[in-house]
């Protein structure tokens, strides 16, 4: 892997200390050992990428929870380098579907588009509740954009015309993602390769790629 774009410590105005430094390697270490352990030949790829930014606020329904995030976040420009080593482990056909915010809805559009890919649909998650920022309304969505390279696969005869682009289901954890996307997903593609980029909860029929494979 290569160096992030961020070319000094946050605490300091330029340059990295020593114990950055460290860390840094650490971390390129521990994404070039999960790369190596990667399989390849992947016809479906799900992406919930650490995106830099903070939780948007405290909700009642969630007490104990704090601002910061239980996860080690990357800015886009470091996120897209090891999603293209990522990708490059998928068949010749594949898909990606791929986790976004409103924040960063078109960045990661364009990101894809530079990667590659085109887009075929923005799949929104109704997720029940959600925050209001600047006491406006409520965000209770978010993205999951699917994509693909060069060709769309065919989807299952069964599953033709089954499923909505809108789907409801209810938030649980920061960051935890509803079920019924993935049962969408296995319904549309069976007996295919899949893998979840950045996973943090185990799923049989699912590889993993991530350091928090366990989390949920």
């Amino acid at each position: 892997m290569t160096m992030p774009t961020q070319m000094n410590c946050s605490h300091q105005g330029s340059g990295w200390c020593l114990d950055c430094v460290e860390k840094l390697q650490q971390k390129i270490s521990k994404q070039d050992e999960l790369l190596a352990r990667m399989k390849s030949n992947y016809k479906i790829f799900m992406v919930d990428p650490p995106w830099d930014q903070k939780k948007g606020g405290l909700r009642s329904t969630r007490p104990n929870q704090s601002m910061a995030l239980d996860y080690k976040t990357m800015p886009i420009e470091d996120i897209e380098p090891l999603l293209r080593s990522i990708f490059s482990r998928g068949a010749e056909h594949h898909c990606v579907f791929m986790w976004t915010t409103e924040k960063f809805l078109i960045p990661t559009e364009s990101m894809m588009e530079r990667l590659g890919y085109k887009r075929h649909i923005r799949l929104i998650w109704d997720k029940k509740n959600g925050i209001a920022p600047a006491f406006t309304i409520r965000f209770s969505h978010e993205y999951c954009i699917w994509f693909y390279k060069t060709m769309l696969p065919k989807i299952a005869s069964s599953s033709r015309g089954t499923f909505r682009s809108v789907f409801s289901e209810a938030a649980r954890q920061h960051s935890r993602k509803p079920d019924c996307l993935y049962s969408m997903i296995e319904a549309l593609y069976p007996d295919t390769k899949k893998i979840d980029v950045f996973s943090r909860e185990r799923r049989i029929g699912w590889d993993q790629f991530g350091d928090q494979p366990k989390h949920f």
